[in-house]
């Protein structure tokens, strides 16, 4: 009876130190390559010390929280360095060594791991394209898990998609411009924040304080401040129908909208995209872009 109660005994510990050395490695490996990104990203001496900081710092808490997937993790272990390195996205990109860019290039982007399209040129440089409507040539009446992961190309229209476009505001603070076209004349809407929460809490949307003709911080996107991203398969909205499936597209809908600049197109525009508190504007294109906030 006792051997049998000590047999017992040796082999759960047994089984607990293995357990114990198997997730000493996975953390040993895990530490390695953020080591790795960390002097990847330390090259670039268009990025200051304190982004490569937050960076690496949101990355940490990301991890330890589970925000990313094992499949980010597994990338991680195995992505190399290029030995030709790509272009960053930030302000005053044109101004620098005096280079001039055209205004969009498509890079590689350190966090998400993936292309971005870059806006090198309006109001200084350095905007992540998030969305872009030109040609009207993409579905936009997508599935929550299309809106996740993103879709649409970098050429043409898309949705950067809301994990990534969450990541990039949590790991620095961002401000937000809507660019849009309309009636022949262009209007823009800059918000000094811009920052959309985790799935789990819907992908949330936050807006700080709006410069703009056409958003009043009542109206526009503004009205979509703290509302949820709803889909036609999800509906996060506060009205008793679902916003999503009425106006055919994912969006940030409160009850309903005052901006719905992913619904489908109308002939040449997208119709009633845009209200300002006078008039509902017919959009023909609109971008909305990020970058990081500029601090002093």
């Amino acid at each position: 009876m006792k051997k049998r109660v000590y047999d017992e005994q040796k082999d759960a510990l047994k089984n607990v130190s293995e357990l114990f050395k198997t997730t000493l490695n996975n953390t040993s490996d895990l530490l390695s390559s953020m080591e790795s990104e960390l002097d990847l990203l330390k090259t670039y001496g268009q990025m200051n010390l304190v982004t490569v900081r937050n960076e690496t710092e949101a990355i940490r808490e990301m991890l330890t929280s589970g925000e990313v997937s094992s499949r980010c993790l597994k990338n991680a272990k195995t992505t190399t360095a290029k030995k030709t390195m790509p272009v960053v996205c930030i302000r005053g990109l044109n101004g620098a060594a005096n280079k001039t860019y055209p205004k969009y290039i498509k890079t590689s982007q350190f966090t998400l791991q993936r292309e971005i399209l870059c806006d090198t040129q309006t109001d200084g440089g350095g905007w992540t394209v998030i969305q872009r409507r030109t040609k009207g040539d993409v579905f936009f009446n997508r599935d929550w898990d299309s809106y996740k992961e993103g879709f649409g190309e970098l050429d043409g229209d898309f949705w950067l998609g809301n994990e990534a476009i969450h990541i990039l505001t949590y790991v620095q603070p961002q401000e937000l411009r809507v660019q849009l076209r309309s009636g022949g004349k262009d209007y823009s809407a800059n918000y000094k924040r811009f920052q959309v929460k985790s799935e789990s809490d819907k992908y949330r949307l936050q807006l700080g304080a709006v410069s703009s003709s056409i958003d009043d911080g009542n109206y526009g996107l503004s009205y979509s401040n703290g509302a949820s991203f709803s889909t036609f398969d999800r509906d996060n909205d506060q009205n008793s129908r679902s916003c999503a499936i009425t106006f055919k597209s994912g969006w940030w809908y409160k009850s309903c909208e005052y901006s719905r600049l992913n619904s489908p197109w109308s002939g040449d525009k997208l119709r009633h995209a845009w209200y300002n508190g006078k008039k509902r504007l017919h959009v023909t294109s609109v971008e909305m872009k990020i970058r990081p906030v500029k601090t002093s």
